[in-house]
């Protein structure tokens, strides 16, 4: 097999992975990710290969050609690879990747955060958690999550007494079906969840990108790599601010899955539960504050302008379960906006079906298969239509 015909670079939204040939092996490096634990490539077949020792372990790459024969890609689950220059990866905005920060458990340490742990699980009130001890809070946190315990969740709400299971924002590109069901969210890795305390979601424009991956190297060990960006524009605002991180019975939730056989960093849980105890956040909490990033959320402002036009001209407005159906007067200019809206909207919402259905009078705009948390986006914004 000519290894070297795979030989690239392969981007997706921020991801990238660097293909090459390492002591004989075809190997996926990622940048962030140190020497050691890249992601080894074992042939399958006919340009498709099993991952050993990356996020997705033991699922298959497969790399894409074009007509031509030429490698134009790699497919991963549901997620899907451009292979580009190295001139094109320049130009491109990367989401940095960082190692988790150092941390180790002293006997000082584990008898102070042991008697913090005890006060949790024997009054587990929802309250706040005493923290005074000398050692930063993400140690804390870390000696919980080797401790298979509890959910984290972050949120700059700093009063929830029960959670209830409905999905107010939505998950972009989301192909899975996973990311926007009518649940409560939370995750084994307390560290990625206090960025989502201490960033102040009220103040932000566009979208967040954040999470953990986790790698593993020939020995077996296993490294978490982290990814925290808002949009560009507003960096130099430092939106940030308190917030608390709340925790859950871990057997409350069901762990996500990415595909059969690899799991998602993400737990829900679809029924209305109290949290066990918080622990409040300042932004200097946060071990990854100096290396939260910036993205483009251009093409989401485009799509916040289109979806502002399409409501401006709709005559009527219907949902029912995941269907969402509009109406607008039959122009050249509004089928011209509808055609654009669309495009964006199945960017955003890749497993929904959305059509376009001239009539005589009316344009009709139809989306099928809408995940739930864009039912609710749907609803608040047509609601004195739907409610007509």
């Amino acid at each position: 097999m000519n290894l070297q015909a795979y030989y690239g670079i392969y981007y997706m939204m921020g991801f990238v992975l660097h293909v090459q040939e390492m002591d004989g092996l075809l190997v996926a490096a990622v940048p962030g990710v140190p020497a050691g634990y890249e992601i080894i490539l074992t042939p399958q077949s006919n340009d498709t290969f099993v991952m050993h020792g990356g996020p997705l372990d033991n699922a298959p790459l497969t790399f894409t050609r074009n007509p031509a024969g030429e490698i134009t890609g790699a497919t991963v689950a549901h997620f899907d690879f451009t292979k580009i220059s190295s001139e094109k990866a320049a130009t491109l905005p990367i989401s940095e990747r960082y190692p988790g920060p150092d941390f180790t458990l002293t006997p000082e340490k584990e008898t102070a955060f042991q008697h913090l742990l005890d006060t949790i699980t024997t009054a587990p009130t929802g309250a706040w958690i005493p923290y005074d001890l000398p050692y930063p809070k993400h140690e804390f946190i870390q000696y919980l999550m080797a401790r298979d315990l509890f959910i984290f969740h972050g949120s700059n709400k700093q009063d929830i007494e029960t959670f209830v299971p409905i999905r107010t924002s939505v998950e972009l590109y989301d192909k899975r079906g996973i990311g926007n069901l009518p649940a409560i969210y939370g995750t084994h890795d307390g560290l990625w969840a206090m960025f989502f305390a201490i960033v102040n979601r009220g103040q932000l424009r566009g979208s967040i990108r954040n999470g953990v991956t986790y790698f593993h190297n020939r020995t077996g060990a296993q490294l978490p790599i982290y990814n925290f960006s808002i949009n560009q524009e507003q960096l130099p605002e430092k939106p940030w601010t308190e917030g608390a991180l709340y925790f859950f019975p871990r057997e409350k939730f069901e762990r996500q899955r990415f595909t059969e056989t690899n799991y998602a960093n993400e737990w829900a849980c679809t029924e209305a539960i109290p949290p066990l105890a918080k622990l409040h956040l300042h932004p200097e909490d946060f071990p990854f504050l100096e290396q939260i990033g910036g993205h483009d959320d251009s093409a989401l402002e485009k799509a916040g302008k289109l979806s502002h036009a399409v409501r401006q001209i709709t005559l009527t407005a219907t949902l029912n379960g995941d269907q969402f159906t509009l109406t607008v007067p039959h122009t050249p200019e509004n089928l011209q906006l509808l055609t654009e809206f669309q495009e964006v909207q199945q960017t955003f919402i890749p497993a929904a079906t959305i059509s376009i259905t001239p009539a005589e009078t009316s344009l009709l705009f139809t989306v099928q298969n809408l995940p739930p948390a864009y039912q609710h986006v749907y609803a608040e914004t047509y609601k004195d239509l739907l409610s007509a």
